[in-house]
């Protein structure tokens, strides 16, 4: 595997773009102290994946950004891409002549971690480097002071060591990581367990719940039926109602007709009798007239039933002695004298009836000719003292 080059910005002292290419063999940066060689085996060792910030010489993850210098501002964001030849095809899984490995930091955000561009993740990329020697612990890159570290450190830790350096940390990291995995499948296994010894013990309620539920579904298409039956039922009674009215109303509306004949013919009757109580007012003024006649004949007749009554009496007193010659006048006087009686108890008789002035026959008023022909009581009476005198 050939790193051909690493493509650095805003990472520490390189705040402007900066490639450094890497030539087959060996390749050497020289340069005085200060001017950020060891930066750049800082730059490789961040973008393959280190998370410590004592291995890249740094006291938090920002630190890794440009903090800016005299006329010029602190970088926003840092990225550093290492770029590997794979005509081998020693990244199995890649199918790329040239792969890119990248990673990317923005001030106060989260990193990223880009493989030919792609977002992945950082366990993916670690586990992607590792074939080619700088994942775990990264044992490829010796930086300074490394050299005293790893004489002086203890067998276990040289042992890690040369097993990342063999290739044998990834598959270790595996292991772990599946054992990590295990454990917990193991917790949620026996949570499941635990679950299941809960339910086993509500088993036996929750299947009476469900027998009582299936038994209520059950009831409740029953009950639905039967409201089903009742609402036809109801329905064909109100149909049958809903008959009996229409008749009724049929036979009400014939009612009503003929009783609107019959109010015509009640109007037409009430017309009539109006009119005809229009003549009868007609004729009861009439016959008031003829009452007042009536009364007026009456006072006459009863002045000369008073008259008459005078004249018999002086007749009456008159001495009784023999006459030579019979008196012509006298004797048509007495005559006229007993018709008008005649004439006066055949009045009175009337008047007692009530019928004198109207005709009995027809209940008209008599005409006033007929009225006026009665002798007044007053002309008898100076007829009879100019045949007296």
């Amino acid at each position: 595997m050939h790193l051909r080059a690493i493509r650095i910005r805003g990472f520490k002292s390189f705040p402007d773009p900066v490639e450094v290419r890497l030539e087959p063999g060996v390749a050497v940066v020289v340069g005085p102290n200060g001017s950020g060689k060891s930066n750049v085996a800082d730059a490789l060792l961040w973008a393959s994946g280190s998370l410590s910030p004592n291995e890249l010489r740094a006291e938090k993850p920002d630190d890794v950004l440009f903090a800016g210098s005299p006329g010029r501002q602190p970088a926003d964001f840092c990225e550093v891409e290492l770029l590997f030849d794979n005509e081998d095809g020693a990244l199995e899984g890649l199918d790329f002549s040239e792969v890119s490995v990248a990673r990317r930091l923005h001030r106060g955000g989260e990193g990223q971690y880009l493989v030919n561009r792609a977002n992945v993740r950082r366990t993916d990329l670690v586990e992607l480097l590792a074939d080619v020697g700088l994942g775990g612990t990264h044992g490829s890159v010796i930086s300074q002071g490394k050299v005293e570290e790893i004489l002086a450190s203890k067998p276990e830790e040289r042992r890690v060591l040369i097993e990342d350096a063999a290739g044998l940390g990834k598959f270790k990291r595996r292991r772990h990581r599946a054992e990590l995995k295990l454990a917990r499948v193991q917790v949620q296994v026996e949570r499941a367990h635990d679950l299941e010894a809960e339910v086993k013990a509500r088993l036996r309620p929750l299947a009476l719940q469900a027998s009582a539920a299936e038994r209520a579904e059950k009831l409740r298409g029953e009950i639905g039926g039967l409201r089903a039956r009742l609402a036809e039922l109801d329905l064909a009674g109100v149909q049958e109602r809903l008959g009996e009215i229409e008749e009724r109303s049929a036979a009400a509306a014939l009612e009503r007709k003929r009783v609107d004949e019959r109010v015509e013919a009640l109007l037409i009757e009430r017309n009539r009798v109006e009119d005809e109580l229009a003549g009868a007012a007609g004729r009861g003024e009439g016959a008031t007239a003829a009452l007042y006649r009536l009364k007026s004949a009456s006072e006459r007749l009863e002045l000369r039933r008073e008259a008459a009554g005078d004249l018999a009496e002086r007749l009456r007193a008159e001495p009784l002695f023999p006459r030579p010659a019979r008196n012509t006048e006298r004797e048509a006087l007495r005559e006229q004298l007993q018709a008008e009686l005649a004439d006066l108890a055949r009045a009175e008789g009337r008047l007692a009836a009530g019928t004198y002035g109207l005709s009995v026959e027809s209940g008209e008023p008599i005409p006033d000719e007929r009225l006026e022909a009665v002798p007044t009581a007053e002309r008898t009476v100076e007829e009879e003292a100019r045949y007296r005198g």
